[in-house]
């Protein structure tokens, strides 16, 4: 399912049945009745919502003596090594910004992933080595990357080489030394794979030109189909039965959701080992025992990250967890013979914080609580929850969302602000979003709908709307759960407003252009005007060699950017067409280098409401892209959007911007019929 997702873009805790369900009506009017009785939360200042430090890559050695991490900051990345018993953490080496590591599987070294190569650095003294170098020279169709830790050498790593031009890959085994065998060359493209305990591969993921994707079996010098899995889907190898004769895979059950399927390689047979207890979200990940290396608990992230056992270890780390963390949020991630690493994630913490399960005394610990990463981190108890929603679309369909909601205030009387994500095929998240506590810390309540198409829920909910993305089903699954919310009890009807970037910003143009006396303001972030126009432009552009056409993505997602029937609905709903039905305040933000919405069709939009007298806004960055990286930039949206809402819903005034901020608006505004200069 990520497979397409990430495709369509190029565009363990077990809880208790009552902590980790969505919440209908019932269940809602508990959450706001609890919400309200909480002490009000003070202003936080806006910098404190954009905090660039950042802990990551957190890995615990196999043998559970180091823990290994990247500290991250203002660009500038370093990794540490630091002992689980006691010790000051080293500081190793300086890396780029977005390195992986991966420890080798005697704990003896660390691999380091980066753009340009793999290299190989000791924990104990920091020596390092450069073990591979990948080509990036500009316009190669050559491909190379870290491809997983051989688990039958101790200290060696596989690397992955890929030439699409030829319809060939190749996976070398590359020891400390730098020593190189082939374990495979030969065609296809080979995504994934499996070692035997002889320390050969034995099993591949191998994509067929039709981008099917076939898992081969070695027979001998042959490799032979045990299975395959639809294109672009959810395909993952998670590992060998330990005589070998049977393969986990983590892919679509019944054509649905992403389960645990155990495959017998010989015959092809497939047998379900675990599946949602919930039925309700996609299999996110699978833990594994510490010797045997097979599958010992299953994590799911929708609609709360949760664990469910799968052995006797397994089931005995959920039941600890639930004991422990009642309310949920915390996952293993890995599991030494002795020790498990847990990362606890939430939309109150900023940053994960981290635990050490010891599974003999079946206690818990916190590390790495006092690592700097520059910064105060926002307060825990003064941020807000995400209650998980399911409500009903017009249709009588269920229909997921998330709802934050400001501490110590009544709902009812509260602004509601929409936020609808982009993709479409994505979603939103229990976790900490920095956008949304900022505006919860002002005062408004934030919905976030997971419509039909968004991804995480299974096939069936992600296809559910085909190409009904016009002022059609998904459109109608948004505004139908403001309206619920609404007759729930939540949001004063008379100050609504919705925001979005990408297919967020322009399902707020169509709320605007064909639900014009709902919202009373919108915020619409690199959107584009026309969707079908997008659609058919993206379909037409060639694919590189090795790369499946973006018609054919689409087409798997039930969409055929060919068929000027079926794009009929979309076209005719374009905001580009209705620019006349809109009827309230709208901000406007475009990047001059944006790769997947022309910049021309959004100012042209622009321009048209101007010449129609609306009152909009138009911010052009010409230096920015589809997604924000810059930090003044995000801070000077944030700036707007708080500009926006306290004009047009009657929030708090935001603080003078800093200088920096303000030389930035002052140089990209362009129009100001939403917000006046004179007003900031």
């Amino acid at each position: 399912m990520r497979a397409l997702h990430r495709a369509a873009l190029a565009l363990l805790l077990l809880l208790p049945p009552a902590a980790g369900a969505a919440a209908p009506g019932s269940q809602l009017a508990a959450e706001l009745a609890r919400n309200a009785a909480l002490p009000r939360a003070p202003l936080l200042p806006l910098e404190a919502f954009d905090r660039e430090g950042e802990l990551r890559e957190v890995r615990l050695a196999p043998d559970g003596a180091h823990l290994a991490y990247i500290v991250e900051s203002r660009g500038i990345a370093y990794l540490y090594a630091q002992p689980v018993a006691k010790g000051p953490a080293r500081r190793l080496l300086g890396l780029e910004t977005g390195a992986r590591i991966h420890w080798s599987v005697d704990g003896g070294l660390l691999f380091i992933e980066q753009k340009d190569g793999l290299s190989a650095v000791a924990p104990k003294d920091g020596a390092s080595a450069r073990l591979a170098v990948f080509d990036k020279t500009p316009g190669s169709t050559r491909s190379q990357g870290f491809a997983g830790i051989d688990p039958s050498r101790p200290r060696h790593a596989i690397v992955r080489e890929d030439d699409p031009a030829r319809g060939n890959s190749r996976l070398l085994r590359i020891g400390p030394d730098g020593a190189r065998d082939v374990l495979y060359d030969g065609p296809g493209m080979v995504t994934g794979h499996a070692m035997g305990l002889d320390g050969k591969l034995a099993v591949i993921r191998r994509l067929d030109a039709d981008f099917r994707q076939l898992i081969l079996r070695r027979d001998g010098a042959a490799w032979v189909e045990a299975t395959r899995c639809q294109p672009f889907r959810e395909c993952s190898l998670v590992g060998l039965s330990p005589d070998g004769k049977r393969l986990f895979l983590r892919t679509a059950h019944q054509n649905d959701r992403d389960a645990l399927v155990e495959v017998t390689l010989a015959s092809g047979a497939r047998r379900t080992v675990l599946q949602d207890p919930q039925a309700t979200a996609d299999l996110a990940g699978v833990l594994l025992s510490a010797k045997e290396r097979q599958p010992m608990a299953a994590a799911w992230l929708l609609p709360q990250p949760r664990m469910a056992g799968i052995d006797a270890a397994g089931k005995r780390l959920a039941q600890d967890l639930a004991r422990r963390f009642p309310e949920g949020g915390v996952l293993a991630d890995y599991c030494a013979p002795a020790l498990c690493l847990l990362a606890e994630r939430s939309a109150r913490l900023e940053q994960a914080r981290y635990w050490l399960y010891d599974a003999q005394a079946r206690s818990f610990r916190t590390v790495l609580d006092t690592v700097d990463t520059g910064g105060k981190p926002l307060p825990e108890r003064q941020l807000a929850r995400k209650i998980a929603l399911r409500y009903p679309a017009s249709d009588g369909t269920m229909v997921h969302g998330y709802l934050s909601l400001p501490p110590g205030l009544p709902a009812r009387t509260l602004p509601l602000v929409t936020a609808v994500h982009g993709g479409p095929w994505s979603h939103a998240n229990a976790g900490f979003e920095p956008t949304v506590q900022l505006l919860v810390n002002r005062g408004y309540a934030v919905f976030q709908p997971n419509f039909r198409g968004s991804t995480g829920y299974g096939q069936r909910y992600m296809l559910a709307p085909g190409a009904d993305f016009g002022n059609g089903r998904v459109q109608g699954d948004i505004v139908d759960g403001v309206r619920w919310l609404l007759a729930q009890g939540v949001g004063d009807p008379q100050r609504l407003a919705i925001m979005g970037a990408s297919f967020g910003g322009y399902s707020t143009l169509l709320a605007l252009s064909h639900t014009p006396g709902m919202f009373r303001a919108g915020i619409a972030t690199q959107p584009p005007t026309d969707l079908a126009r997008a659609l058919r432009q993206a379909a037409a552009v060639r694919a590189k060699p090795g790369e499946a056409p973006f018609s054919q993505v689409l087409r798997e997602l039930g969409i055929d950017a060919g068929n000027a029937v079926q794009l009929g609905p979309i076209a005719r709903a374009a905001p580009a067409l209705h620019a006349a039905s809109v009827k309230v305040p709208l901000l406007v933000v475009a990047g001059g280098r944006d790769e997947k919405v022309e910049v021309e069709a959004v100012v042209d939009y622009v321009a048209r409401l101007q010449g129609l007298g609306k009152p909009v806004s138009l911010l052009v960055d010409p230096d920015e892209g589809h997604n924000t990286r810059n930090p003044v930039v995000r801070r000077a949206l944030q700036h707007l959007v708080l500009q926006m809402l306290h004009r047009h819903l009657g929030g708090p005034a935001p603080a003078t911007p800093e200088p920096e901020v303000a030389r930035y608006l002052a140089r990209t505004m362009r129009a100001d019929g939403a917000l006046p200069r004179k007003s900031s």
